[in-house]
């Protein structure tokens, strides 16, 4: 085995992996036939004893390490769910939010005993970063995600459990301890407002995603073009940009004819400087070691080799953190540098790089396989994916680093070249313009919100890797992965086309609140039934996933003024065709508005009935009926499925048939159904549904 790095970072790797996926007997069965395919290969490949005992040590110690660290740590931790107690600690991070609240990471102990870092919602207080903010009294809850956002998962990799409720008593000291970080992060502050300012929200807020990851400000229309032209990750502070930069540096110290000594320390404290602005995200880090390596290896006359590089950098970032595992960005950062440094130059080592259109194909096949690399992580964290990425960042990224490097610029001179940043400005428009006409065409994404989708394109990820192993033939490794993408896009292109011809009801919202999308065929309404202020953020991402473009109508049954606001933005790329509210009070001068009024309203098609009543939602279709009420509500008369929304009141009389949902868990925790929401029912025209969970 020639490569000792990486077969020790690939069994580390691979047991944290599994000790975080993989807990129960039966699942550890596949683990146990990875090994046995690994030794197949490597008996293929001519490995030692020695090489065999060296990935095995590995896998053991990092399983071991993962398993003490959930015990020790993890399970301590959120044995304190649901409990009242107090918590001191520093302020290590917040986002403060429009509506004057926001959230905090506080490091330090609960109860003054156990060590551990919170995540804390809160009226803003006057605080920053490393002040301490003392909680008298709270409910510690294990923070869960749901299906608009995975904030389990996400704070997990940053080794946060809990979150505090109903805080008071709370106590806050300015010990101005972080006088560098806070000064960096204001003077962040100060240049993404000289960016909206001076080239407005959506110019400034897509180079502040590239300068600094800062994507809050970017409307959600321009996030979805990106992502689906393959282009979002240059709003992420990842290597792309800590290489761009970092390069940017070296030739600005070559041509000073810096000591190159001297150069190294200076190009280091910039990275720190970017890392620390972008507030240390994982793919940065790995990025900033990875240079520091390829870096060292020029000062001292090695060689680098990039496999090794990345392997040192993801062996390292694991030791710090076991829970890394967790992170969406650090999977992303591992294949896409694996795809463009190892990936990539092995499929295209043996093209000609002579004549000018040789190198073209050359860095269209790089730019694929990168993508390529990319697309089975893709696929586990995100709706959808872009198919045609390789073309687009051919073209796209060198202009969108170009404009990076005008944002440093206009960054690191304090904003006194005004013209820099007006230049970034007229680049971003054509790139927004050309992400905006080709994100319209279906062709250039995947839908992958569905798990047959997703299996499909793993099981195709695998057969590439045995297809490489078994022959080594480029050519064939090329086949084979032609093969896969095309099974993958008819596949999901089968299940959007199939999908159409189910009815479907989502019940959709945080907590026991209520929004509800009917589709049919091509028809599609939307329902607000609790009128939750985030229901329009549901609403929009289940439409997104499932690729609905036009809504026939939505019907507002409260807080209509608010939630016409926040649908119409939140819906902005969806055509509405009408709005059913209530009363006779135009929300907005222009639209189309059915008004209804206690009697309620109903929409009858030939097969299948949509009547709301003021109280309760009931559908139809065929024999199959269901019922979105109020639990307040008296029950109603049919023999469907029930979903109860809101409060469940005190000694009410529970349900417990098998055909009713309660979205309240509070009054129904032993209750099967108890507090399940973001759910869609499957109905049959014969009178069986089909209830599918979504995360």
């Amino acid at each position: 085995m020639k490569r000792k790095m990486i077969a020790i970072t690939a069994g580390y790797l691979s047991g944290l992996f599994f000790a975080s996926f993989f807990t129960d007997l039966w699942h550890l069965l596949i683990p146990f036939g990875i090994f046995l395919v690994f030794v197949l290969i490597g008996k293929q490949k001519g490995f030692s004893i020695n090489d065999f005992a060296i990935v095995a040590v590995s896998f053991a110690l990092s399983f071991m390490s993962g398993e003490t660290y959930t015990h020790f740590v993890y399970n301590d931790i959120i044995s304190y769910d649901n409990k009242a107690g107090s918590f001191s600690g520093v302020v290590e991070d917040y986002d403060c939010y429009d509506n004057d609240k926001a959230r905090y990471i506080i490091n330090g102990k609960i109860n003054g005993v156990r060590k551990a870092k919170i995540s804390f919602y809160s009226d803003i207080l006057d605080v920053d970063y490393g002040d301490t903010v003392s909680i008298g009294n709270c409910t510690f809850r294990k923070i869960s995600g749901d299906y608009l956002f995975d904030s389990e998962n996400y704070y997990k990799s940053d080794r946060i459990f809990l979150t505090a409720e109903n805080a008071d008593g709370i106590i806050t000291e300015n010990v101005d301890s972080r006088k560098i970080k806070n000064f960096l992060m204001s003077y962040r502050e100060k240049i993404i407002s000289d960016f909206r300012i001076t080239l407005g929200d959506d110019c400034g807020g897509f180079l502040a995603g590239m300068v600094f990851g800062e994507k809050s400000i970017l409307d959600s229309s321009v996030k979805i073009s990106l992502y689906r032209t393959g282009i979002g990750h240059v709003m992420a502070v990842s290597g792309l940009h800590i290489s761009v930069m970092a390069m940017f540096v070296m030739m600005i110290l070559d041509f000073m004819k810096i000591n190159k000594f001297l150069s190294f320390g200076l190009v280091n404290i910039f990275m720190v400087f970017m890392v620390t602005m972008a507030n240390y995200p994982v793919s940065a880090i790995r990025a900033m070691i990875m240079i520091d390596i390829a870096f060292s290896a020029k000062l001292f006359l090695c060689q680098n080799d990039t496999f090794n590089s990345l392997a040192i950098a993801v062996l390292m970032i694991c030791l710090e953190n076991p829970y890394v595992i967790y992170s969406s960005g650090f999977w992303l950062s591992v294949v896409g540098t694996f795809g463009i440094g190892v990936f990539a130059p092995y499929m295209v080592k043996n093209l000609p790089n002579v004549k000018i259109y040789n190198r073209i194909i050359r860095l269209f096949l790089t730019m694929l396989c990168t993508s390529l690399a990319i697309i089975p992580v893709s696929m586990i964290y995100f709706d959808e994916i872009s198919v045609i990425s390789p073309l687009i960042n051919i073209f796209v990224v060198p202009m969108c680093s170009f404009c990076m490097v005008l944002g440093m610029v206009y960054t690191i001179t304090g904003g006194f070249i005004i013209p820099v940043l007006q230049s970034a400005g007229g680049i971003i428009k054509i790139i927004l313009f050309i992400v905006g006409k080709v994100s319209d065409f279906k062709f250039t994404y995947i839908l992958c919100g569905n798990d047959i989708v997703l299996k499909i394109a793993l099981i195709c990820a695998v057969t590439v890797i045995m297809v490489k192993v078994a022959t080594e033939n480029r050519k064939y490794i090329a086949i084979s992965i032609a093969l896969t993408v095309c099974i993958t896009v008819c596949g999901s292109s089968f299940y959007r086309s199939i999908s159409r011809d189910v009815f479907t009801v989502a019940v959709l919202g945080k907590g026991n609140n209520a929004s509800a999308v009917i589709s049919y065929k091509s028809r599609n309404y939307v329902i607000d039934l609790s009128g939750h202020y985030k229901n329009p953020q549901y609403v929009g991402k289940y439409l997104s996933e499932n690729d609905i473009e036009s809504v026939d109508c939505i019907l507002l049954t409260s807080n209509i003024h608010s939630l016409y606001s926040s649908y119409s933005s939140e819906l902005e790329s969806t055509d509405i065709d009408n709005w059913f509210v209530t009363g006779n009070t135009v929300p907005y001068k222009n639209g189309n508005f059915t008004f209804f009024d206690d009697n309620g309203c109903q929409i009858e098609n030939s097969d299948y009935k949509i009547s709301y009543d003021g109280e309760a939602l009931k559908i139809t279709f065929g024999k199959s009926e269901m019922c979105l009420i109020s639990a307040k509500s008296e029950v109603p008369a049919n023999s469907g499925l029930n979903v109860f929304y809101g409060n469940i009141p005190k000694d009410s009389e529970m349900m417990c048939d098998g055909k009713s949902i309660y979205l309240d868990e509070k009054e129904a925790v032993s209750y099967q159904y108890a507090g399940m929401n973001n759910f869609k029912t499957e109905m049959s025209a014969d009178g069986t549904y089909k209830i599918i969970e979504m995360k």
